[in-house]
């Protein structure tokens, strides 16, 4: 699969043709776009000559791909939310705290649809509610990304509480500060 979002419009454009297997003049006559202006849309070099937004569809339909709306969508998605890795448990336990405070909110909100039932409003409600409990899991589940990537021990250290706490018994009989 073509990686959309670091190519060009001009790769974009060459990709969508030569899918086609379609001439210049195949495409001019599904189109309203003359030879002339879609030489110069597939032309290597012409990388200022480009189509305008509203050409896009009828050129896609024409070329018979989806190659130059997938190109468009992949330049419009916003950047991935990269999330720092967790440098405490306290962190994570935090952002699973957010998790279940998302997961509360939808209940409270079908409990609050009990006698109605769900209707279409209460249905859009508990669809951005539980969008917002999947944004929460995945900023939880990011911060372990790199923890989880490590075999064992000696690649990462586990993550600990930042609170001090007293070493467990068995360790205070058995062993020495």
């Amino acid at each position: 699969m073509p990686d959309y979002e670091t190519m060009s419009a001009q790769e974009a454009l060459g990709l969508a043709k030569e899918a086609s297997g379609l001439t210049t003049e195949e495409i001019a006559a599904r189109t309203d776009i003359s030879v002339h202006v879609l030489r110069r849309y597939f032309k290597p070099t012409e990388e200022s000559y480009l189509p305008s937004l509203e050409r896009i569809p009828p050129l896609s339909r024409a070329l018979g791909n989806t190659i130059l709306l997938r190109w468009l969508q992949a330049q419009a998605e916003p950047e991935p939310c990269v999330v720092p890795p967790a440098a405490s448990m306290a962190q994570v336990l935090a952002a699973l705290a957010r998790v279940a405070a998302s997961v509360g909110d939808v209940q409270r909100r079908l409990a609050d649809s009990e006698e109605r039932g769900i209707d279409p409003a209460c249905a859009r409600d508990v669809r951005g509610l539980l969008g917002d409990v999947v944004i929460e899991a995945q900023r939880a589940q990011g911060m372990l990304y790199q923890q989880a990537l490590a075999r064992d021990v000696t690649e990462a250290a586990p993550l600990c509480c930042l609170m001090k706490r007293k070493r467990p018994w068995w360790r205070r009989l058995f062993c020495k500060k």
